[in-house]
């Protein structure tokens, strides 16, 4: 697991319990379109985006090759989710700036 994506790991597990951290699913994509669970080693530079999957819920984040980041979902979130996938987003997000993206 690359620094960053540990450190949010466990952000996330100090941050929530562990039933919401057992429904949350994070999955990564690099740039080249492979795929990438949370224990995956991968090249954090080349991150393009990454899912998160709470219950019913579904938000991408990705970044185009300026480094200029996305946070999309193509659903509606439940009210209940959406403070989770807000807090969630937050720790994330914070842990992806401080990667050093490599431009296309």
């Amino acid at each position: 697991m690359n620094e960053n994506i540990k450190n949010m790991v466990e952000e996330l597990k100090r941050e929530f319990p562990k039933s919401v951290c057992q429904e949350l699913d994070l999955i990564i994509y690099d740039r080249h379109k492979n795929v990438y669970f949370l224990e995956d080693k991968f090249q954090e530079k080349m991150f393009r985006n990454l899912f998160i999957n709470y219950k019913t819920s579904m938000v991408e984040i990705s970044s185009d090759k300026y480094n200029v980041f996305d946070i999309h979902t193509s659903i509606l979130i439940e009210q209940e989710e959406l403070a989770v996938i807000g807090k969630v987003i937050s720790i994330v997000v914070k842990h992806l700036s401080r990667i050093e993206f490599e431009e296309e």
